[in-house]
């Protein structure tokens, strides 16, 4: 396993129309073209995050839990189709099917390996997941990114965002940042509403995992290893 990397559903559809590919949608995954061998993590965008909003899943409603299904493996096939265009053999792995929250989550990703050595892609997704006495709730792709890479150590975990990564108060990108205190005390909460940064840094720092934030002209960069945008880095504290 070479990387894990998530492409956000602000990269991969327009989150202003439900149900809507981004104009870019093709040429960001033809990066990954000649790069097989890792795992893809891809978000809702308006694929998942209306409907959830509609039915209350994230506090526990069972109610539309079908539907949000549905709605991101839709998604999920597109890009099924697209990777397979550019002669990947990509395997959805529905996250619903190997996680449970207890209230801790548990994700069963023994069969990751299993599915790279045969030469597949698996793909995975942000989804509705039961916990126990919740009924379901919402697991983010930020947070599957954080367990496999914890679970396996490739060395090379990525986000590709809708900004070019962590930003400073001046609106420039951070190289490295170890710690919340560290993000807090530089003034980016406003990054915390347009892109979710906040919460990708906590998940990487709570689980104790690299990872490199970059925005999505900076992909071949980070498939590269050419160290875009900023490096979440825990174990610099």
């Amino acid at each position: 396993m070479e990387y894990v990397l998530k492409i956000g559903g602000s990269v991969l559809t327009d989150k202003s129309k439900e149900k809507t590919l981004s104009q870019d949608f093709d040429s960001i995954l033809e990066n990954l073209e000649g790069h097989g061998n890792g795992v893809l993590v891809h978000g809702a965008g308006s694929y998942g995050h209306p409907q959830a909003e509609k039915h209350g899943v994230k506090q526990g409603s069972y109610q539309g839990v079908l539907e949000v299904h549905r709605s991101i493996s839709e998604l999920n096939t597109e890009i099924m189709e697209k990777l397979s265009e550019i002669g990947l053999k990509p395997v959805p792995v529905h996250t619903s099917s190997i996680a449970y929250r207890n209230p801790e989550t548990q994700l069963h990703l023994d069969k990751l390996s299993g599915i790279l050595d045969e030469g597949f892609t698996p793909v995975l997704h942000g989804d509705i997941v039961p916990h126990k006495n919740k009924g379901f709730t919402i697991i983010s792709g930020d947070e599957i990114v954080a367990k496999v890479e914890k679970q396996y150590s490739t060395g090379k975990a990525g986000f590709c965002s809708s900004v070019k990564g962590v930003l400073d108060d001046q609106g420039g990108v951070l190289d490295e940042i170890s710690s919340m205190e560290e993000f807090t005390d530089k003034g980016m909460e406003t990054t915390d509403v347009t892109g979710g940064m906040k919460g990708k840094v906590k998940q990487q720092i709570d689980e104790g995992v690299r990872a490199r934030i970059f925005g999505e002209d900076s992909l071949e960069d980070f498939l590269e290893d050419r160290r875009p945008g900023t490096l979440v880095n825990p174990t610099s504290k």
